[in-house]
């Protein structure tokens, strides 16, 4: 496991946020997610300030005196909304639109850090719609997994969601900047010398996917990450 060579991989990953090519596909994305889902923000957002206005904070009961209940779930509903809503929906779907991007960041990567690579290898029109769904599909998974967590949050919930995200994270980032360069065959030679290092990387990932706001920076720091990841792995093995 080199943990180290994770750390390096995610500082350049965060400092390349400021490229403008990576900056133009996050706020492209940005710019989709509040063209789909604004529609919908707006309408539960009225609907929670309509039950939070009108609903009162505690109720007087004959010989009971002042029952506060009511309040409890409905005070606060407007923020808990938002907060809901950018977590589960808005998040997942800023990280779907990415994944039809995810060649422009790791391309971005490529010409910053590794301009003498040779051209990548093309890819049928309809592979990449297919990895691109792939990568919605587990953004997903990975919002319905914390969905999940949030009511269920036990001792081992949490612990089980990140170490099953983590996995699925680490396979599908690395898989979508390897096969750009080397063949199936040696892509699941390199997961199976370095899956520890892989697997701490995803999980890592996967516990930002749980911070508000955070979240949505994750794809495009996590597939600038494994790009750096892959090409570290691919040399040490020439």
């Amino acid at each position: 496991m080199r943990i180290s060579l994770i750390g390096a991989a995610l500082q350049k990953a965060v400092v390349q946020l400021g490229d403008p090519p990576v900056l133009a596909v996050l706020l492209l994305a940005l710019v989709l997610m509040l063209l789909i889902t604004g529609p919908f923000v707006g309408i539960f957002l009225a609907i929670a300030w309509l039950v939070e206005a009108i609903t009162p904070a505690s109720v007087h009961l004959p010989w009971v005196g002042d029952v506060g209940f009511l309040g409890v779930f409905t005070q606060g509903l407007v923020s808990r909304t938002s907060w809901i809503f950018w977590t589960y929906v808005m998040a997942p779907v800023a990280g779907g639109i990415l994944g039809f991007f995810l060649d422009r960041i790791i391309n971005a990567v490529e010409a910053r850090h590794y301009p003498a690579l040779a051209p990548v290898r093309a890819r049928p029109f309809a592979q990449s719609v297919g990895y691109a769904l792939r990568f919605f599909a587990l953004m997903a998974l990975v919002s319905l997994g914390a969905l999940v967590v949030s009511f269920f949050s036990g001792m081992f919930a949490p612990a089980v969601f990140v170490v099953a995200n983590g996995f699925l994270i680490s396979r599908e980032y690395f898989e979508t900047v390897a096969l750009r360069r080397v063949g199936e065959t040696q892509v699941r030679a390199l997961e199976a010398r370095n899956r520890g290092t892989l697997m701490l990387l995803g999980v890592v990932l996967a516990l930002a996917y749980t911070v508000p706001f955070i979240s949505i920076l994750v794809p495009v720091v996590g597939i600038a990450a494994f790009t750096h990841v892959f090409h570290a792995l691919q040399s040490a093995t020439r």
